[in-house]
C-alpha cells in the first residue's frame, strides 16, 4: 500500500478571485535509474550489469514500437502509445500530415495500478 503526506499552502485562486489553502502532496525525491537498477537487482539477485543490460534494451525496444505507431503493454503498470491532436478536415482528400499539430505520449495504467492507486493513504504533513 502506497503513502501520500499533503499539506496545505496559501495561494490565490483566481476562479473565486480569493485567497485559500490548497492541499499539495509533498514531492520527494526523483528516482534515478541507477537506483531503480540497484534496487531491483537486490529484488531479483540477478547481476546489476546484466539487469542494467535488460533495461536498456526493455527502453529502446519501448520507444522503438511507440515511435512506430504502436502501443506497448507493460503488464501490471499499464499501456502507453502515442497520440495524436489533429484538425479534421471536409474532405478526404485534404487529409495530409499537416493537419496532424501535436503529438505526445499517452499512458492508460491497468486496472491493478487504477486498484492501487484507489489504496493509497494520504496523511496531512503538520
Amino acid at each position: 500500500m502506497g503513502n501520500i503526506k499533503v499539506k496545505g499552502k496559501m495561494q490565490r485562486v483566481a476562479i473565486i478571485n480569493d485567497n485559500r489553502v490548497v492541499a499539495r502532496a509533498v514531492r520527494y525525491s526523483t528516482v534515478k535509474k541507477d537506483e531503480l537498477v540497484s534496487y531491483a537487482a537486490q529484488s531479483s539477485h540477478i547481476p546489476e550489469s546484466q539487469l542494467t543490460a535488460c533495461t536498456l534494451a526493455i527502453r529502446e525496444a519501448i520507444a522503438y514500437f511507440v515511435m512506430n505507431g504502436h502501443h506497448v503493454d507493460l503488464g501490471k503498470f499499464g499501456i502507453l502509445g502515442a497520440r495524436t491532436l489533429q484538425k479534421a478536415a471536409t474532405d478526404a482528400e485534404e487529409v495530409n500530415a499537416k493537419l496532424v499539430h501535436r503529438v505526445s505520449i499517452s499512458y492508460r495504467p491497468s486496472v491493478e495500478i487504477k486498484q492501487a492507486i484507489a489504496a493509497i493513504r494520504i496523511e496531512t504533513e503538520v
